[in-house]
């Protein structure tokens, strides 16, 4: 509970710092508003020349967008600001301060700073769902929303242990920063999975699961539960989790701090 207070007070002090920016808030809401409008206007012009693109109609890839788009909300929110300089403090040894902390490190590296400004893309999203449904001219029912809300906690997982395994290896080589690889990969999910060829379609379910981040959410609101992919979403969560543990404990057996 210590940690939660005290992770709820970083929040709110990131809050305020962005709030004494207001002039910044504004212009972020229309650089996210513009964008999003001309992502949303690319995808419009290719279903002028089809109707569907592997089986999905525009007004499922607007559930898919903005299952994407609010995953995208919250890794920017409150992943990516934590991780923007870690190598440069593994590589300066500045990662002690953390590390001398009353509270595992690992949680202390993912909640010490926010950007609540990047909540508009969550808001944003939620809008492009809201259309989605209005395409689509269906509303969403109970088990829908269920499904799509533990998919898209099992998406937030992946991307977040993702994030965390590719960061870790500078525990290992210093000089190497993987970013570049996990945005590449990443970016494959805002697709439908179908659209990709065996065996593409199975490492991106299975070795780099991105069909958890917004395809599968999607499809949880049009289909409600699919056992499947519950199941093995709920495995591969574990699995990560496990995995970003002994990684990280490997890793700092092998830091060498500031002052040793």
């Amino acid at each position: 509970m210590k940690f939660v207070r005290m992770a709820g007070m970083l929040f709110a002090l990131s809050v305020k710092r962005e709030l004494a920016f207001r002039t910044n808030l504004v212009f972020q809401l229309i650089v996210t508003l513009l964008t999003t409008f001309a992502e949303l206007a690319a995808l419009r012009l290719v279903y002028t020349q089809t109707a569907t693109l592997a089986g999905w109609s525009f007004g499922h890839i607007l559930l898919l967008f903005g299952t994407f788009q609010i995953l995208r909300g919250l890794l920017a929110t409150f992943v990516d600001p934590n991780f923007q300089w870690f190598s440069n403090q593994v590589r300066s040894g500045k990662l002690d301060a953390l590390l001398l902390l009353p509270v595992p490190s690992i949680l202390m590296v993912n909640t010490g700073t926010y950007a609540p400004i990047e909540l508009i893309q969550i808001g944003v999203g939620i809008g492009v769902i809201g259309a989605a449904f209005l395409t689509l001219h269906i509303s969403p029912f109970f088990w829908g929303v269920i499904g799509w809300l533990f998919l898209l906690a099992v998406g937030f997982i992946i991307s977040w242990a993702a994030r965390v395994l590719l960061a870790s290896v500078v525990f290992w080589a210093a000089s190497v920063e993987l970013d570049v690889f996990y945005r590449t990969i990443w970016e494959f999910g805002r697709y439908p999975i179908s659209i990709y060829r065996q065996p593409v379609r199975f490492l991106l379910t299975y070795i780099f699961p991105v069909a958890f981040l917004a395809t599968y959410p999607a499809s949880a609101f049009i289909e409600g539960i699919n056992p499947l992919h519950m199941l093995v979403g709920g495995l591969l969560s574990a699995g990560f989790l496990v995995l970003v543990q002994l990684v990280w404990r490997s890793g700092l057996r092998r830091y060498t701090s500031a002052t040793s």
